[in-house]
């Protein structure tokens, strides 16, 4: 938001304070501003010029030769400008003077014609952007008079961070400003001019229905006739323009002064459009509309428009239709001053994508209270452009919803140890004041009433209060202090730690990389690969209707990553821990916990080696965090993407935890026909509720152990438990121990056989093995397994 410091001095004095020093002390109290810059300095030696005579130029069919009178002199003067006529003033810049990017004027031939100077069109002087013809001034000025003592082109232009004033509203206009300055430089605030309308009071009342009474807040209408041709003065164009805004027509253009001035969007709908009355209403169905800017709209369902006893003629605090539009013709106007609940005008202003400097003043949630005001001071300032307007109604008011002035009562003692420094009575009341609170002081007792420009989203409660006088007063002034407070040892989120535990054995162990990926389903993606969801918690407000259902599963968005990486990678896996939402229909309680997912993905694997790399890896990461083991029994989820035999169900203690499964192969072939894909769903809950067995420890022998690698031909049909069971029925002295290894299911094997490896861990507490004692143990193990249906591959 660009501020005018020219503005800001109509109402407080700023004379004898240090510029720079200024808005530093404004970004420390207040909030952040991100660029000074001083306007019109580069405008030298440029004066009033009256045009004498034109004749055309004998060698240009563009150019003209002007005579000028310069108020020290008569100065020949060559201009293309279409404009340039006898008679009127114009701004000359002198030899030895400059203009916008131009360096110093001297005297030249143009087209073999000396020329002593330049008239001037407003964008040279950097107060528009209007290069049409000459910039004409109003009025009789005598020639050799500053430009500068004329128009107001030295300025000084400061641009403040918007999202720094998000939550004060107060400061989206130059009084808002001007008050805030005030307060921090203890100078005097200057009252706003304003109109009476006095002359409106025996008027008939306007018909204005409010239906939506929560989105709209208040909305105040007055009909104004008799306008004639008005004409905006040329300074209220150069703050326009300094501050962002391009001037449009005399009556925009004192809606948008007032909005840059007050921070209160305001609309002027020609009457002869609005003349049945105004009714304030929602959208009940998807409707089109054509809006000021020439473009046709759809509007979605809920939105609040503006409408007359026919159809709609703005979007409320958006936008106006082009079919209430201000013309060159409008005599009569219906002027609306408004209040709109912010959070709806957001919504209303994303879902049509249109965002306006109305707009997002409305979303900072405005004070209702302002209503009239702005219009007392439109009306001030349009009877100064032209004093026999009148009205034709009263001041019509409808307030919905009345916001209240805050009471806060708060102690000197609290405010004290909160600051940590103790300030005089006098200075914190002055501060409060200053910033139009009302302060009544009893004892070491303030009770303070919060203004309604301040309440509806920034001061609710003491510490606010203090927040206050400390940004006021300086926060450099505080001295800082060592608290003297309790120390607590900190507590510990065990969840947290567990998320933190397990991403680092899935990304350091097992080499996954951690993705992150919306709460919604991507319904595009969904119907594209085939998969099918039944998500029942949708989003009231989605950004498209392509992502209107959070998630029960996170496997969706794991394939959607799947696919934008199978190009780029012959072998990955994926992670991420994130929210699920569940809920038996969209009108049940939503349930909400937390999925540990994991993908791989390989054109060099197999499905089967895949599947049971995932397998491994659930069960090294709950002996690793809980020291337990899980079980594994066919599948029972319902989700297309799942295997009909290639997957498993997980769980703990006849607890479901969630399941491993190849990818169908319907669903396979539309994310890529050369990558195997495995997933893996975990309820993170789940696993965080198993209670950890204690970890039982032995004492490790003072002589090596001996690591065996063996792969055994297994039977399709036998389960990896089944096998785990047989193996661990095998008793020796010898043997400390076994891990699965890999599976392997490719070319080389016998018809109906997969290939397990298990490493085995053989040592003895009494002596080094010899190679007879391992031959033996060896011998042993392998006849064991032969008995048992398996054999060495």
């Amino acid at each position: 938001m660009k501020i005018s410091l020219n503005w800001l001095k109509d109402y407080v004095d700023l004379d004898g304070i240090d510029i720079k020093k200024l808005w530093y002390r404004f970004t420390m109290s207040a909030a952040e501003v991100e660029e000074i810059e001083f306007m019109g300095q580069d405008i030298q030696n440029v004066v009033v010029g009256k045009v004498l005579s034109v004749v055309p130029h004998p060698e240009s069919k563009k150019l003209k030769i002007a005579q000028v009178d310069s108020g020290d002199g008569i100065l020949q003067v060559v201009c293309g400008a279409p404009n340039v006529t006898e008679g009127i003033s114009v701004p000359l810049a002198k030899i030895g003077g400059s203009v916008k990017k131009l360096p110093k004027l001297e005297k030249v031939k143009l087209a073999g014609v000396e020329s002593s100077g330049m008239l001037c069109s407003a964008q040279e002087l950097g107060i528009s952007d209007d290069h049409s013809g000459l910039l004409i001034l109003d009025g009789n000025h005598t020639p050799g008079t500053d430009i500068k003592s004329i128009i107001d082109i030295d300025d000084v232009i400061v641009e403040i961070d918007n999202k720094s004033l998000t939550n004060r509203p107060d400061l989206w206009g130059h009084y808002g400003i001007a008050r805030e300055i005030a307060a921090i430089c203890s100078r005097e605030l200057k009252p706003m001019q304003l109109d009476s309308l006095e002359a409106a009071k025996d008027k008939p009342k306007l018909d204005i229905t409010v239906e939506d009474t929560e989105k709209c807040l208040r909305y105040s209408g007055l009909k104004i006739d008799g306008i004639k041709k008005l004409e905006t003065s040329i300074n209220m164009k150069v703050r326009l323009f300094y501050c962002g805004m391009r001037s449009i027509s005399p009556l925009v253009d004192l809606t948008n002064y007032l909005m840059l001035e007050m921070g209160q969007p305001m609309h002027a709908f020609d009457s002869s459009q609005v003349e049945s009355g105004i009714v304030v209403r929602s959208t009940k169905e998807a409707i089109a509309f054509k809006t000021l800017d020439g473009s046709e709209r759809m509007l979605p369902e809920d939105v609040l428009l503006i409408c007359n006893k026919e159809k709609p003629v703005a979007i409320a605090g958006i936008m106006g239709g082009e079919n209430s539009e201000i013309h060159g013709k409008t005599t009569s106007i219906l002027l609306e001053s408004a209040a709109f609940e912010g959070s709806s005008t957001r919504k209303s202003s994303t879902r049509i994508g249109l965002r306006t400097e109305a707009s997002s003043r409305y979303e900072k949630m405005l004070d209702p209270n302002m209503t009239v005001t702005a219009i007392q001071r439109f009306v001030k300032l349009l009877k100064d452009m032209q004093p026999d307007v009148q009205f034709t109604s009263a001041l019509t008011d409808i307030y919905c919803s009345k916001l209240e002035p805050i009471d806060i009562t708060i102690t000197k003692p609290y405010i004290d140890r909160y600051i940590g420094n103790t300030l005089d009575m006098e200075k914190i009341v002055d501060i409060l004041r200053s910033l139009d609170f009302k302060v009544d002081v009893d004892n070491d007792t303030l009770n303070i009433k919060v203004p309604t420009f301040r309440a509806t989203k920034d001061i609710t409660m003491k510490v606010d209060i203090i927040e206050e006088i400390t940004r006021v007063y300086g926060y450099d002034n505080i001295q800082p202090q060592t608290l003297d407070i309790a120390l607590k040892p900190l507590q510990y989120n065990e969840e947290r730690l567990t998320d933190h535990k397990i991403k680092e054995l899935l990304s350091e162990r097992f080499g996954a990389s951690e993705v992150n990926s919306y709460i919604w389903y991507d319904n595009a993606f969904n119907s594209k690969a085939g998969i099918k969801t039944d998500g029942q918690v949708k989003i009231l407000n989605p950004q498209s209707q392509d992502s209107n259902t959070l998630r029960d599963s996170m496997v969706p968005g794991m394939l959607a990553f799947a696919e934008k990486n199978e190009k780029a990678y012959d072998d990955f896996s994926l992670f991420e821990i994130g929210s699920v939402f569940k809920a038996a229909s969209p009108k049940d309680k939503c349930e909400q916990h937390k999925n540990i997912c994991v993908l791989a993905a390989s054109k060099i694997k197999s499905e089967g080696e895949l599947f049971y790399d995932l397998k491994g890896m659930i069960t090294f990461i709950s002996k690793a965090i809980k020291n337990t083991r899980l079980d594994f029994a066919p599948c029972t989820s319902g989700y297309n993407w799942v295997h009909p035999l290639k997957s498993v169900d997980v769980s703990h203690n006849g607890n479901l935890m969630g399941y491993i499964t190849v990818v169908h192969p319907l669903i396979k072939r539309n994310i890529g026909k050369k990558l195997n894909v495995a997933v893996m769903e975990i309820n993170r809950d789940a696993l965080q509720a198993i209670n950890s067995k204690v970890a039982k420890y032995r004492e490790p022998s003072k002589f090596p152990e001996v690591v065996l690698d063996y792969s055994f031909l297994v039977d399709n049909g036998i389960t990896f438990d089944k096998l785990k069971e047989d193996i661990s029925a095998y008793k020796s002295e010898l043997l400390n121990g076994f891990e699965f290894v890999t599976i392997y299911t490719g070319k080389g094997l016998p018809e109906g056989k997969k290939s397990m490896t298990f490493r085995f861990v053989i040592g003895s507490n009494e002596k080094t093995l010899s190679s007879d004692d391992i031959s033996t143990f060896a011998k042993s193990f392998i006849d064991y397994m032969g008995a048992m249906g398996y054999s060495l591959r």
